[in-house]
């Protein structure tokens, strides 16, 4: 009973928004707007956490220059969530997957009632829950993609990236996502680009699935976005006045941009989203 009522109290008082961050196929740099929209969104007021759930190749904490002590595995080995947190120089929270086989058979056999108990807690004092997932669709994760209140595409405009990504989507679309559905075309030549194969893939999803994308934008190619990776900061912190810190300003408006009627019908729905979350591997 004592249990139950700090869990309404915890809901009542406040509500982590959960965005998916997600791509078709690797190598379109769907960590780097990760790392980048957080520090973005710490940087306008709000409390983050990150998970990095490329379980078994996990490097938003190399992205980041970030020493993680602790992965997902260690919880299920005894530790509690809030010392497997890492609280990052940038302001953000990060819970790491982890970057090894262990750590995939950790995740899928761990003790789920626990960490849902602790994580409930978590999420009343978060404003927001990124999650990076691994690169193309995975079963094991339909939970994962289906509890998103925004949901975030990124692709390049490389063949394979556009078709991996449409593929992607559709299998999601069959499966039932609901998110509100953004867009973001990473290393695109020039706005001109980006725009174009933004609305072009809008247009074909909008055809030939149930989905239907809010907004696209675009990030363009640039040097210092690469030196930014090797520099292991966030480059919207390093080069705030190129136009791929404009594009994750964009992103980040639209994730904060839900208004009081989605507010409030997402606070009832919380827990029952967190309980989906948890059933991976099941």
């Amino acid at each position: 009973m004592i249990r139950d009522q700090a869990t309404t109290l915890r809901n009542e008082l406040g509500t982590a928004r959960f965005v998916v961050i997600a791509s078709g196929k690797g190598g379109v740099g769907k960590s780097i707007v990760t790392l980048n929209t957080a520090v973005s969104l710490v940087n306008s007021g709000k409390k983050v956490l990150v998970i990095d759930m490329d379980v078994g190749f996990a490097n938003l904490d190399v992205l980041a220059g970030i020493n993680v002590k602790h992965s997902l595995k260690d919880f299920f080995n005894g530790f509690a969530l809030e010392d497997v947190l890492e609280r990052t120089k940038y302001g953000f929270w990060l819970l790491s997957g982890g970057n090894d086989a262990n750590d995939i058979y950790a995740f899928q056999m761990g003790e789920k009632e626990r960490f849902f108990s602790e994580f409930q807690i978590l999420g009343s004092e978060m404003d927001y829950i990124l999650i990076d997932m691994g690169a193309g669709y995975s079963k094991e994760m339909d939970s994962a993609y289906t509890i998103a209140d925004d949901f975030v595409l990124v692709l390049t405009p490389e063949p394979t990236a556009i078709m991996d990504g449409y593929t992607f989507l559709k299998i999601l679309s069959i499966k039932g996502l609901e998110s509100r559905l953004f867009l973001m075309v990473n290393m695109a030549n020039d706005l001109s680009e980006g725009r174009l194969l933004g609305k072009r893939f809008q247009e074909i999803t909008s055809k030939f699935t149930s989905l239907q994308f809010e907004k696209s934008y675009s990030m363009l190619i640039d040097p210092r976005v690469k030196r930014s990776v090797r520099e292991q900061k966030p480059f919207v912190l390093s080069y705030k006045h190129i136009q791929p810190t404009f594009g994750i300003m964009g992103i980040t408006s639209a994730i904060m941009g839900e208004d009081v009627e989605v507010e409030n019908s997402r606070k009832s729905a919380f827990t029952d989203k967190i309980k989906k979350f948890f059933k991976w591997g099941r």
